[in-house]
């Protein structure tokens, strides 16, 4: 595609970059950019309302029980929040992180399989070297995990490998799982649909703020790389500066309840499977947590709602 072109520059308001070859851009001098962390608060709540709606329709407790976190970046580090907000022990791998930050509270892939109740991945997709990611899960490894073990991904879909799972699964292995990335999007296994607990069609990462920072990133990338001189960008009308209400909560779960329902997307998303992309097309971006102002509460609630990116205002 780039070949004999006078392409210079490219940027990808997303995450993943594994869409650019970048060993090719890298070689003709090709600059490229992507926006990593920018709906990180996305996956977050969609992850905390994945843990959420599994506890209830599974009637599991989250309170007390292992979270493994796989991959402790920018979405990672967020989803440790969640855990801790709930009262769950969390368990952090990051291999790459380990070695070169010398993290000697990061355990190993082989100890998140086998002392984790709940496992969820955040890895970018890597096909090769000592931190491949592909077919990360596959059925050795979940030969290994604890009994009743429950599956969230929304990193990559090749990184489960999903026979495996489906087979696992059946096995009564696995008690529950959300997906919101597959193997093969779009076209993605029915058989492996009809049996996850919660399904979504790779939009965990979709809300107000997530592309709002995406586009920023790579317009001020861009700006600086052809020096237009437009960095900062800034909007007078960036949809984030308003802010949805919330009253008196609860609780952090309430709090988290109230913003957003992905029971509904689930529900849609296997009414109309066969059109995966149109879907993500025409999904309603959401509010993520920073897209809240919480009034009425204070103490360790506020502390806690604070420490997840909700905005708190008593006044």
């Amino acid at each position: 595609l780039l070949e004999g072109s006078r392409v210079k520059f490219i940027g990808s308001a997303t995450i993943g970059f594994d869409h650019i070859d970048t060993d090719y851009c890298n070689s003709r001098g090709i600059e490229w950019v992507n926006a990593p962390g920018c709906n990180s608060g996305a996956v977050q709540q969609w992850v905390a309302s994945a843990l959420l709606q599994i506890s209830k329709s599974k009637e599991i407790s989250l309170e007390g029980k292992v979270l493994g976190v796989v991959g402790v970046g920018n979405v990672g580090r967020k989803i440790v929040d969640v855990g801790l907000a709930f009262g769950m022990k969390v368990l952090c791998c990051d291999p790459p992180r380990k070695r070169e930050e010398h993290l000697a509270d990061f355990v190993d892939l082989k100890t998140i399989a086998q002392q984790s109740d709940f496992i969820t991945f955040h890895v970018p997709l890597a096909f090769s070297g000592i931190d491949a990611t592909n077919h990360l899960v596959d059925s050795a490894l979940i030969d290994t995990f604890k009994h009743n073990v429950v599956i969230i991904n929304s990193s990559r879909g090749e990184v489960i490998e999903t026979q495996s799972l489906i087979d696992a699964i059946n096995h009564k292995k696995i008690t529950a799982t959300a997906l919101d990335v597959w193997e093969n999007e779009p076209n993605i296994k029915n058989e492996l649909l009809s049996l996850v607990t919660i399904a979504t069609p790779h939009i965990a990462g979709y809300s107000v703020e997530g592309k709002v920072n995406g586009t920023r990133m790579v317009v001020d990338a861009l700006s600086k790389f052809f020096n237009l001189g437009i960095h900062p960008w800034i909007s007078a009308q960036n949809p984030t500066n308003k802010k949805e209400l919330l009253i008196n909560p609860m609780s952090t779960i309430d709090a988290i309840s109230q913003t957003y329902d992905i029971v509904s997307d689930d529900a849609n998303f296997r009414s109309s499977s066969n059109h995966f992309e149109r879907y993500r097309s025409n999904y309603t971006l959401r509010r993520e947590f920073s897209g809240f102002k919480v009034k009425g509460v204070e103490g360790n609630l506020a502390k806690s709602l604070l420490k997840l990116g909700f905005e708190v205002n008593n006044r």
